[in-house]
């Protein structure tokens, strides 16, 4: 089987498949599931991971582990929610090398906190994602230096505690009221594009 490349490499796909009539026609269905949604695992990834365009990166990785891992997918279920576990799989899996990259990368608790529902429509995740850049845009300086020390560096917090002459009780509290003031804030956002819009 020749690898996933490019935007998504159907015909690739299509001749890796056996000359088993009942193996290609679950092959050929399960191509149709990939490529049909392709525009909301894109997303859906750049709603778990604002800025650059590693997304597509990341598409891809995640298009060739789907392949890889296709025998395990029962067809008729539902592929979105199976697509979506296997790309929050990779996000935490693939930290270091988004942080290495800039991103603002969440803990595994927070990512599982403030990432959409599977069922989410494309342009939702968009405007989630949209609304997020925008809230973190509005912080004070000192707030998203926090949160990056916090969700995108190695180091733990006692040491940014240490560095910065508080607490790490207070700097958790900090932490705890900014994720309560982002999603507010990405409410609000979502709210004002949906009047917007209508």
């Amino acid at each position: 089987m020749k690898p996933l490349a490019g935007p998504l490499t159907i015909r690739d796909a299509g001749e890796g498949m056996s000359e088993n009539p009942d193996h290609d026609a679950g092959s050929e269905e399960f191509v149709r599931e990939l490529t049909n949604h392709q525009t909301s695992m894109l997303a859906y990834i750049r709603s778990l991971a604002p800025g650059g365009s590693g997304a597509r990166d990341l598409l891809q990785e995640v298009n060739i582990t789907l392949w890889q891992k296709r025998t395990s997918f029962e067809l008729g279920t539902n592929f979105k929610a199976w697509a979506f576990q296997t790309i929050r799989y990779h996000m935490l899996n693939h930290r270091r090398r988004l942080v290495s990259q800039g991103w603002l990368v969440f803990d595994d608790d927070l990512l599982q906190r403030m990432s959409p529902g599977f069922e989410v429509e494309p342009d939702e995740l968009e405007e989630r994602h949209l609304a997020l850049r925008k809230c973190l845009m509005k912080l004070r300086p000192q707030d998203r230096e926090l949160l990056h020390h916090r969700y995108a560096t190695a180091s733990s917090l006692q040491e940014y505690a240490s560095l910065t002459n508080r607490s790490a009780g207070t700097l958790k509290a900090v932490l705890f009221n900014l994720r309560a003031s982002l999603k507010r804030c990405i409410e609000r956002e979502m709210q004002a594009a949906s009047r917007q819009s209508g």
